[in-house]
């Protein structure tokens, strides 16, 4: 009979979460990286769709990426190339930064509700710290006054889109 402090289950045990932040593991980066540019693309083609039930430019979600680099110009209706181009590529950037650090940090794919649960934690602080702060500091975002609500889920789509970094892992470590 096991000890009454110890866990009958393996799994039940807890982790050791700061081993897994200190832990150097290149292969989970990359597949991290992988994931947020998945996520990315899951999420803006989620806002686009909400854009243009709203009846705004459909390509206003890739567009705001551009705004820090060209300001109000960035937002002319219409494809104009470099707008699209530079805010679709600044957009991805920062989801492979945050699917970069997203992976590192759950660091394990012990079950695929671990990660969803990660991902949607995620989610929502990307909605609180990104949406509502930090993009709100240019002027020409919050002049927008764009809707938070919609943001809400486009970011909870990202965060749980996010948990497809095992996929990726999978793939990259032929597992």
């Amino acid at each position: 009979m096991p000890p009454a402090h110890s866990s009958a289950h393996p799994q039940d045990e807890d982790l050791d979460i700061v081993a897994i932040w200190l832990r150097v593991d290149p292969i989970r980066w990359i597949s991290g990286i992988f994931a947020g540019v998945f996520a990315g693309i899951v999420a803006l083609a989620f806002a686009m769709f909400l854009a243009k039930l709203g009846g705004m430019d459909v390509l206003l979600p890739v567009k705001l990426g551009a705004i820090p680099f060209f300001g109000n110009e960035a937002m002319e209706l219409g494809f104009v190339v470099q707008n699209v181009l530079v805010g679709f590529i600044t957009m991805m950037f920062i989801c492979a930064v945050l699917g970069f650090c997203y992976a590192h940090f759950t660091g394990v794919d012990a079950t695929p509700m671990v990660l969803l649960g990660s991902g949607l934690t995620w989610g929502l602080f990307s909605w609180i710290f990104i949406f509502c702060l930090f993009i709100q500091s240019f002027e020409d975002i919050r002049t927008m006054e764009l809707p938070k609500g919609p943001a809400f889920f486009v970011m909870l789509v990202f965060g749980l889109s996010l948990a497809s970094v095992s996929f990726f892992q999978r793939i990259i470590r032929g597992r």
